[in-house]
This record gives structure tokens, sequence and C-alpha cells, in this order.
């Protein structure tokens, strides 16, 4: 089985939510608060996390593509307790915490082990005794941190 990331696999077999949009990161530091000029297709791939309740148990663990699936979790439940977790487009407060949320994000879990690289395979799903929906929940995630690149890339 060939590796590859959830972008990657999203380019190959094409995806009903991103479609064949690439998303990088063009490094730039800031975010925009227009959001309304980000691609259509990301935005509307975008939902406000609800709370997620994983209790680290790590019955989920090893995912087989190398994701830390507790850590992006209980992150993303920590963020919303802190107050940084972005909440819906249209929230005064979305650019403001969309900075913090995805610089503590990218400091807090190394990129081969976040959310974008989950695949949606599933092998996690019957080992969780608080039957989260796992892929679901890091396509949500991802969703989120694809939709900050993106308006990151936007701010000239």
């Amino acid at each position: 089985m060939q590796r590859m990331n959830r972008r990657q696999w999203l380019g190959r077999v094409g995806s009903i939510a991103l479609g064949s949009v690439a998303v990088t990161s063009c490094g730039r530091p800031e975010v925009t608060s227009e959001v309304e000029v980000v691609s259509p297709r990301i935005a509307d791939a975008y939902e406000p996390i609800s709370q997620i309740d994983c209790v680290a148990c790590d019955n989920c663990m090893p995912c087989p593509y190398g994701i830390n699936i507790p850590g992006n979790l209980i992150f993303v439940d920590q963020a919303r307790y802190r107050g940084y977790l972005p909440g819906a487009l249209d929230d005064p407060d979305f650019a403001s915490k969309v900075d913090t949320f995805f610089d503590r994000f990218q400091n807090s879990i190394p990129d081969p082990a976040q959310a974008q690289h989950c695949i949606s395979c599933g092998q996690c799903l019957p080992m969780c005794p608080d039957h989260i929906d796992i892929p679901r929940r890091m396509a949500q995630i991802t969703a989120l941190t694809d939709l900050i690149r993106n308006l990151r890339c936007l701010k000239k």
C-alpha cells in the first residue's frame, strides 16, 4: 500500500467537499478577515466543530497512517475550552481566533501526525468506546486548517 496524505488521496480519487482544489500554505503569517474571498469549495467544506469529548484511551491507536488521533481530538476540545477555537465563518471573532488556533496546532502536533493525513479508512471506528466518528472529526479539523491556510495565503 502506498502511503499518501489526505490531500494526495483527495487529488487522486476526488472529493465532493473539496474537489480538486490544491490547498497549500504559502507561508504568509497573517490571516485576512475576508472569509468570503476564500475558495467556495474550501469554505463549504468547513463547519464549526462541536465538542468531541475524546478521553484519550488510545484504543484507536496506532493509526496505520501515523496520525495522533487522540492528540488532534483533544487539541480541538482544549482550544474550545480555552476560547481560541474558531466558530462559524460569520462570527465576528473568527479571524482573531484562527491565528492562535493554527499556530498552537502546528506547534503541538507534528505535521505527519496531523488530521489532514487521515484518509478515512475507518480502522479506528470499532475501537472507540465512546463511538466518536473519528474520520468525520478528522475531516472537520482538516477543513478548518485548510481554510486557515487559504486565508493566510490571501493576505497580501
